[in-house]
């Protein structure tokens, strides 16, 4: 094999890397542009990250009072640097069916900021299939909710 040989494939793998990690990339903008547009039925909802299941239904269990809001988005984001004013959100306590009898307890922050989503305890959802990372250093996943 010549020094020309090895050159042309390498080239062939640099351009094959450059190809992938500009498709890695259209992916995550073209999803993070997807999960921040909700329809008439759907909610702008943020979770950790290890409670997001795309395509699983969870159930609303309690929606956080005022100054319960208030303490967990106090705990939350102390700076108010992520979510700005609390007065934006609520947050709900929710089962997500994965399976298990009891399901997994996470919380659920949905933005009220342009309307006033009609959910009530007792009420169901799924998780969009596409996700954004809203703050990939606290693990926050941002998505769209069917209630």
């Amino acid at each position: 094999m010549t020094d020309n040989d090895h050159r042309s494939g390498g080239d062939s793998r640099r351009a094959f890397i450059k190809r992938g990690a500009l498709a890695a990339t259209a992916l995550t903008v073209g999803a993070g542009a997807t999960a921040t547009v909700a329809t008439a039925d759907e909610e702008v909802a943020v979770l950790q990250g290890s409670d997001y299941y795309p395509d699983v239904d969870f159930d609303i269990l309690t929606q956080l009072g005022t100054g319960t809001r208030d303490n967990f988005m106090e705990q939350f984001d102390e700076d108010e640097a992520e979510f700005g004013d609390p007065d934006d959100w609520e947050v709900y306590v929710i089962r997500i069916d994965i399976g298990e009898s009891e399901g997994e307890l996470a919380h659920m922050l949905i933005d009220i900021d342009n309307d006033d989503p009609d959910v009530e305890p007792g009420d169901s959802g799924t998780m969009d299939e596409i996700g954004s990372f809203r703050n990939p250093e606290q693990n926050l996943v941002e998505t769209e909710v069917d209630l």
